[in-house]
């Protein structure tokens, strides 16, 4: 699917349209509220003040994420996320009034700390309101994809509106227009239609269920060792992340003389990298070689950060910071591809919750650790040491990234015939994945009838290469070959086999017994649309 067609899809229908207008304002306020408090912080304290308050918006979010998940889940999306949106809105309008009226520091570290513990919950809130409000599958894939293509947008624009923001009114300025974009976002989430099947909220899981999960994610990471070697790179990059976000304002104001402006600018030039790598993201995808998509990101992810120290000019470090974006979202869509492929469906959702719960701990120990850094090597060898940490993990660590890939659970040929088959489209990845594991390679010789008319029906087949005969009341109606499928007569409408399927030159493939068939295609419409389609047509054919 072509980028413009992506686009199209995603926004045709109106609820989305919605949807991805209010993370588009959120990611932007988010961008630009971070780089005013940051440059706050640097001129009220200096680097030390920005590593204590970007731990402050990060850590929370590590801590208090199994809290706000469950308080969220007893709200509708569309309520949760409105809720994220105002919550917002009031916390960093706080500070900005603390900042304009000089009250101190007390009513911004707490407004810091309460953004930061709604921060983790956007992303979440938005990405459970896509399936409700998408009509198709398609529609659901698009809108995924335009996502991602949204924030990279927010972040572009928003780290740009704030640097002007500050060159006009200083911090106070730009604390309040994100307070009042969030307010903006807050409307538009208001005039998104919500399905009255999604309308209700449920019960939330309770906070001793979720530290569980949690723990269970991490004794799934001791039994699937790829996933938790993979899942260590990731923490290595955070607290990489976590330096950075430091290291930026400091390389700003004292190694490059940009000033207050100068730190937007550098984090509008990563969020312009992060645009042009999901650009490419969507239009070739994570490519054959994950392992060499994932371990190049990564090191491409750090090196730049010593460049800049080496060759501290502001080309150079705008340049180097959208290399920095570009390699963030294809670690994205690389790495997390290889996490999903390292683990089976049953503990997938823990892992992930492992990674996401230590993401904000991640961010937080690189911020604390950055003045640690300048102050014992000064800020250029502070820059190029941490850059260099990156991609020495990835040089140490290609071989094991490797492994993760060739020992993937993912079945990937049973998924690739799979896919052809109009009944089994429509299927998430997760159910495809159980699916293949019910699948039973089988392979015949050319004269060899596999189903016989008459007969009842147990199974159905899916064709990998070679082709058959479909003969009906011996005469010859059709021929199947690769990325076909057939049997599905006798399972879906409960008769005898309508016709005798024999093979014409050999044939390898897989048959699918009765039982996961039925369960997989009569769970999903549009499965069971395509189903009953496929059949009438074959019927027809028959009879016709």
């Amino acid at each position: 699917m072509r980028i413009n067609d992506t686009l199209a899809q995603a926004l045709e229908n109106p609820a989305l349209r919605g949807l991805q207008l209010s993370w588009l304002i959120g990611i932007a306020a988010e961008k630009a509220y971070l780089v005013a408090l940051l440059v706050f912080a640097y001129e009220s304290g200096g680097v030390v003040a920005v590593g204590v308050f970007t731990m402050l918006a990060s850590l929370p979010s590590g801590l208090f994420g199994p809290v706000l998940s469950s308080v969220a889940e007893s709200f509708a999306p569309a309520r949760a996320l409105l809720g994220l949106h105002v919550g917002r809105a009031v916390a960093v309008g706080a500070a900005a009034f603390a900042v304009f009226a000089d009250l101190g520091l007390g009513m911004v570290v707490a407004a810091t700390i309460a953004e930061g513990i709604l921060t983790r919950q956007h992303t979440a809130t938005t990405r459970a309101l896509l399936p409700a409000l998408a009509r198709t599958p398609d529609e659901l894939v698009a809108s995924n994809g335009v996502t991602s293509l949204v924030e990279g947008v927010g972040s572009l624009i928003g780290p740009i509106a704030a640097g002007v923001l500050l060159l006009v009114g200083g911090p106070a300025l730009g604390l309040a227009v994100p307070a009042l974009a969030y307010l903006v976002a807050a409307v538009v989430v208001l005039t998104i239609h919500v399905p009255r099947t999604v309308r209700g909220g449920g019960e939330p899981a309770p906070v001793r269920a979720r530290l569980m999960d949690t723990v269970g994610g991490f004794r799934a990471l001791v039994a699937y060792p790829n996933a938790g070697f993979l899942i260590g790179l990731f923490l290595t990059q955070v607290v990489v992340r976590g330096a950075l976000t430091v290291l930026l304002v400091s390389t700003a104001f004292e190694l490059l003389g940009i000033g207050d402006a100068g730190v937007g600018y550098l984090n509008s030039a990563i969020g312009a990298g992060g645009l042009i790598g999901a650009l490419l993201a969507m239009a070739v995808g994570a490519g054959r070689s994950l392992t060499r998509t994932f371990t190049v990101s990564l090191a491409l992810w750090g090196a730049p950060i010593a460049f800049i120290g080496i060759v501290p000019h502001p080309v150079v470090a705008f340049a180097m910071a959208g290399v920095i974006g570009a390699a963030n979202a294809s670690i994205d869509v690389s790495g997390y591809t290889l996490l999903a492929r390292a683990v089976p469906n049953d503990v997938r959702g823990r892992c992930f919750g492992v990674l996401h719960s230590l993401v904000g701990i991640g961010i937080a120990a690189g911020a604390l650790a950055a003045p640690i850094l300048i102050g014992w090597l000064g800020l250029q060898l502070a820059l190029v040491v941490t850059g260099l940490i990156l991609p020495l993990c990835a040089l140490a660590g290609y071989r094991a990234v490797r492994r993760a890939e060739t020992e993937a659970i993912v079945l990937e040929r049973e998924l690739r015939v799979m896919r052809t088959i109009p009944m089994f489209t429509p299927l998430p990845l997760t159910a495809l994945e159980d699916v293949a594991r019910a699948l039973v390679p089988v392979t015949y010789r050319a004269g060899a009838r596999i189903i016989t008319q008459g007969e009842p029906g147990d199974c159905f087949y899916l064709i990998a290469s070679g082709e058959v005969d479909v003969v009906h009341d011996g005469h010859r109606q059709t021929t199947l070959g690769p990325g076909d499928g057939f049997g599905e007569i006798a399972l879906l409408s409960d008769r005898p086999r309508t016709a005798t399927v024999q093979v014409v030159d050999g044939m390898d493939g897989y048959r699918l017994p009765r039982e996961p068939f039925l369960e997989a295609v009569t769970g999903n419409v549009s499965s069971v649309l395509a189903a009953d389609e496929l059949v009438a047509r074959r019927l027809g054919e028959l009879h016709g």
